[in-house]
């Protein structure tokens, strides 16, 4: 990952006024493309399992069948990716909505970042949508307000809410957890399927899990 972004997501309390003052100067938060343009526009001509299949494809996973990890990262890929199809996104805004689905979920993984922190990072990326000062534009400038506010809360059901259980998918000392052979991993529903591998996540604790399958 690139020193610039690591620094930028991961830095120390110290540092907060002269992040705010990059993100308000249009400096780009985002330094890292998840997906190349001719990858997404192969994704957009297909159908959800296409796009499911594609995803499998593109990131590499070999381990479906019995990886948790895996299957929780390609649901919430392919789940993003779908949703913001039927917003009707542009290939652009497609790229770009990925790219921070890819951002925030790394700043959880593999830099611990807190829920606040995350959050944080969140409102930077967004910052200057709306502006038509091109000095204030920032990684997210071809969104309106409009769908910035629907990422927003698409955002907080498929992450922020049940953000402790990908802490704990990721960050748990234990032995990778895993699945059976005979579960499915189609994602029909998608948010049915992710509550199902999240709540085995949840059960390997004894914790309870309902507050996060609204």
């Amino acid at each position: 990952m690139a020193e610039a972004e690591a620094a930028e997501a991961g830095s120390p309390p110290g540092q907060a006024e002269d992040q705010d003052q990059d993100a308000v100067g249009g400096q780009k938060i985002i330094n890292q493309t998840f997906l190349s343009l001719s990858q997404i526009t192969a994704l957009s001509e297909q159908n959800v399992e296409g796009v499911q299949k594609k995803l499998e494809e593109f990131l590499n996973f070999k381990q479906l069948k019995t990886s948790l990890k895996e299957a929780i990262l390609l649901d919430y890929y392919t789940a993003g990716f779908w949703w913001a199809k039927e917003k009707n996104f542009s290939l652009v805004q497609l790229s770009g909505f990925m790219d921070l689905l890819n951002f925030l979920l790394e700043n959880l993984r593999d830099k611990h970042m807190t829920l606040e922190d995350n959050i944080k990072e969140l409102g930077k990326a967004m910052a200057g949508i709306g502006e038509t000062d091109s000095e204030r534009s920032g990684d997210m400038d071809v969104f309106s307000i409009e769908q910035a506010k629907a990422i927003i809360d698409y955002l907080n059901s498929s992450l922020f809410k049940p953000y402790k259980l990908y802490e704990h998918l990721f960050h748990s000392p234990r032995e990778e957890l895993v699945i059976s052979n005979k579960i499915s991993i189609k994602c029909y529903s998608f948010t049915a399927k992710k509550k199902q591998l999240l709540c085995m996540v949840c059960m390997q604790e004894s914790t309870t899990c309902t507050i996060y399958l609204h």
